[in-house]
């Protein structure tokens, strides 16, 4: 009886790779589009920062008084307590925004007086309507019910004669959409300048050997990168955009770029304020962090 034959396959034998040896990497298939360009230059954002500036010392202030339609001056003692806020925004914004109120006009003034004349005077950065409270301090109100329902929620109860909060909270919206929009086109133009300045400074760069490009050195005006200020060690932020408006006003705006945030939850005294940090994409803004001012 004949013995049947089974057909067994030669072992494969694999090359083993020396000691040291490097591992050769596959190819990779060409990548489609420009997205990974824009990933890898960097420049995919850029940082602005936005400083909400509540308006300097007036005699309502020292009263304790609700105002908001009441075009009060400031008093003589608004400018010292100006003085920390002055050094903070030293460093002129290219975006000016201010209410048409007096004591926001005149905290500009103080704060920016070479050029406050060029800032954008807005009604909607005024501060919410009180109505028939207007004038009146806490202690005139503190037994009224409807002043502690008011209190309790804004939101839904409104002051007699005053601003719904819907009202408020849409020209808030508006407003601060637009000065979104004009510091993207603002830091969009910077971007593009400072693209340019740094291809022309190294335009003007000696080569390798040192001898100058063209046969001649470049005569103009060497570009050199701009630092924080400061202040002793301690390095400062400069804003981008300098906003002057009123505390209600300012609380708003800082629950708009922060929305897990409650409008009581921001401290803004008499002359201090907010500085917003944002990065600007292509498609989007993305709201960073909040600090004091100054």
């Amino acid at each position: 009886m004949k013995q049947k034959r089974t057909y067994k396959a030669p072992p494969v034998r694999r090359k083993r790779r020396q000691a040291g040896a490097r591992r050769q990497a596959r190819p990779k298939p060409p990548r489609c589009g420009t997205r990974h360009i824009r990933r890898r230059s960097g420049a995919s954002s850029v940082i602005v920062r936005f400083a909400l500036v509540r308006h300097s010392l007036t005699q309502a202030n020292v009263e304790r008084r609700y105002i908001s339609y009441t075009d009060s001056p400031l008093l003589p003692e608004a400018e010292e307590v100006l003085r920390p806020m002055r050094r903070a925004v030293a460093h002129p914004a290219p975006l000016l925004y201010t209410s048409d109120m007096r004591r926001c006009r005149e905290t500009l003034a103080q704060l920016r007086p070479r050029d406050a004349g060029r800032a954008h005077v807005d009604t909607r950065l005024r501060e919410y309507d009180f109505g028939m409270w207007e004038g009146l301090t806490y202690n005139d109100l503190k037994e009224d019910p409807a002043y502690r329902r008011w209190l309790d929620d804004m939101t839904s109860v409104q002051p007699p004669r005053g601003e719904p909060w819907q009202t408020f909270s849409t020209r808030t919206a508006h407003v601060w959409w637009e000065i979104l929009q004009k510091a993207g086109r603002q830091t969009a133009v910077a971007a593009g300048q400072g693209a340019r300045g740094q291809r022309h400074r190294r335009e003007c760069e000696p080569d390798r050997e040192g001898s100058d490009p063209g046969g001649e050195r470049c005569r103009t005006a060497r570009l050199r990168r701009k630092r924080p200020g400061r202040v002793g060690n301690a390095y400062e932020a400069r804003p981008d955009v300098l906003v002057v408006t009123h505390g209600g006003m300012v609380r708003r705006l800082y629950t708009l770029a922060f929305p897990k945030k409650t409008f009581w939850e921001a401290t803004v005294p008499i002359g201090a304020g907010i500085l917003i940090t944002a990065a600007k994409s292509p498609r989007r803004w993305k709201f960073l962090r909040a600090e004091r001012l100054p």
